[in-house]
């Protein structure tokens, strides 16, 4: 009876670590997510994302480069204040979102998307299902573009 208890405690606590998940989200970015080559290990770029969403003043609000993933927080591009919703005007309002998935000879395949809330929101639906990808030539876009390629000019594609 003695060996049973180390065993099911070790159990359990496994158990409790699987269910509890990690950072990076169940879903996947949208279809029309930019894809990207980085010639670096995903941890890296994550780690490597994180500062340079800082440099557009922008915090992060998960991120775990182990996970491979890094999501800021909601942006005001006319405030640059991060952290803050308008309602009343979302498309100002931008999320930035990387995925991080380890590719053959030490590279990464970064997915990346800018995302706005969607006009008319429905309360009851899932938050993502109230996000959509920026349009082309928005100011999220264009902040993305400036991260990703600030990243490639570090590591190489």
């Amino acid at each position: 009876m003695r060996l049973a208890f180390p065993t099911l405690s070790g159990l359990i606590l496994l158990g409790a670590g699987c269910a509890s998940g990690g950072l990076r989200p169940s879903y996947q970015p949208f279809p029309q997510a930019r894809v990207d080559t980085v010639n670096a290990l995903p941890a890296a770029v994550i780690q490597e994302l994180t500062g340079r969403v800082n440099e557009q003043n922008m915090r992060p609000q998960w991120t775990s480069p182990g996970e491979g993933f890094l999501e800021t927080q909601w942006f005001n591009l006319v405030t640059q204040q991060s952290g803050v919703t308008d309602r009343g005007n979302p498309e100002r309002i931008v999320l930035l979102r990387f995925w991080a998935d380890p590719i053959e000879g030490g590279k990464t395949r970064l997915t990346s998307e800018a995302v706005i809330q969607r006009g008319g929101r429905d309360p009851s639906a899932l938050p993502r299902d109230n996000e959509m990808l920026v349009p082309v030539g928005h100011a999220g876009e264009t902040i993305l573009r400036r991260v990703v390629a600030g990243v490639q000019e570090r590591f190489g594609r």
